[in-house]
């Protein structure tokens, strides 16, 4: 019984600790295409984030990826805010976000000849981008505990860059499990 009880502790949350911030952890796969002819992409999401009341967030959403055409390795660099709302007691929470971007796009052959370089975009042939993205989406909260919850979340996302270095759209979705804790 006790031994239940401690494995149960972080998943249930008290309505005191939804009431204060939260901090957000997800991560998960994303997919793009691009305003380039036949470019795709297909990358891997982490995103930190503040929630607070429940309500808005202020949060960094970065990605690594690999798109297709010059075949190049994308690094995305957001930071940003959501704003939430709450369906079906607070289980399902869809959300928009606005954020600034900045973007490394380089060829693959430039990354695997410096990868430490590239991810910290001091490599050689790096076209560095700055935007703006916009995205929708929601989270499905699977599991709550007393400060903690974990979740599974969809977005449809895109990203406007008004550089002619690259391609000025990308547009696209993606999926993550997450975690949020209740400070």
């Amino acid at each position: 019984m006790i031994f239940t009880a401690a494995l149960a502790a972080p998943f249930s949350f008290s309505a005191s600790a939804r009431a204060g911030a939260e901090v957000q952890v997800a991560s998960g796969p994303n997919v793009q295409g691009s305003s380039w002819r036949g470019d795709a992409a297909v990358a891997q999401s982490l995103k930190l984030g503040v929630r607070f009341k429940e309500i808005v967030a202020i949060d960094a959403l970065t990605r690594l990826g690999y798109a297709t055409v010059d075949q190049r390795v994308l690094t995305y660099l957001s930071l940003g805010a959501s704003v939430y709302g709450k369906l079906a007691g607070g289980r399902l929470r869809p959300f928009g976000r606005l954020a600034l971007v900045h973007q490394h796009e380089e060829p693959l052959s430039a990354y695997r000849h410096d990868p430490f370089g590239a991810l910290f975009g001091v490599g050689d042939g790096i076209r560095h981008r700055g935007g703006f993205a916009g995205s929708l989406g929601t989270d499905l909260v699977i599991a709550r505990g007393a400060s903690s919850a974990f979740l599974l979340g969809v977005d449809v996302n895109s990203t406007w860059f008004p550089d002619p270095r690259g391609p000025a759209v990308y547009f696209g979705g993606g999926l993550w499990a997450g975690l949020d804790y209740a400070l």
